[in-house]
């Protein structure tokens, strides 16, 4: 990853979905409380100085990050590599799921039921936000919470995952500073609508 100094990114996990389990999941949209926590992250937005806003290209991430521009007068950059960890399956019952996600968080090396593995799923997270550390910051990220625990265990040594990946809200924001060698997460991840959000 590449190094800056004192620049910030906002890492978002996007807004909720309007689960269609006929549907593949990377084709979800929002559901209309998604919109409504979208709109919320939006006003949060207007105080963080925004340059750049950025998305994955799963409808939910970028319906959820052109809600966050348009205010701001943004385009939205699409960038490969923001995309959710890949399961590869369906998994309707909620702890089946859980655990799913957990066996893949605490061994990020090891293939497990045809999933990606936290490693490799980090490591393109890794690699598309070198694209948003050489342009212009500070910047948003949308992307999914998979994905982002994968990728700050990866670079930070985050010690649970999978308690980071439960612990986020639905539209949940932090904020990833950049200085120097020692990138970190200076704000945890929070509802942008209340006080406590970055």
């Amino acid at each position: 990853m590449s190094r800056t100094t004192n620049r910030n990114i906002y890492l978002i996990k996007h807004a909720e979905p309007a689960v269609r389990p006929e549907v593949p999941a990377e084709e979800w949209t929002l559901s209309p409380r998604g919109i409504g926590e979208a709109r919320g992250i939006a006003e949060a937005a207007r105080g963080w100085g925004l340059r750049a806003v950025y998305s994955s290209f799963e409808p939910k991430a970028r319906a959820t990050a052109l809600i966050i521009a348009e205010p701001l007068e943004l385009q939205v950059r699409v960038v490969e590599g923001f995309e959710e960890l890949r399961l590869g399956q369906w998994i309707g019952n909620a702890d089946d799921f859980n655990d799913l996600v957990r066996q893949i968080l605490e061994a990020p090396s090891k293939p497990i039921a045809g999933a990606e593995t936290a490693a490799a799923a980090g490591a393109r997270f890794e690699r598309a936000i070198d694209v948003v550390l050489n342009a212009e910051l500070p910047a948003a990220i949308v992307s999914h919470g998979r994905i982002m625990a994968a990728f700050l265990s990866l670079v930070l040594g985050e010690p649970d995952p999978f308690a980071l990946w439960r612990s986020m809200p639905s539209a949940g924001v932090a904020r990833f500073e950049v200085s120097g060698s020692a990138p970190k997460l200076a704000t945890p991840f929070a509802d942008a609508a209340k006080p406590e959000a970055p």
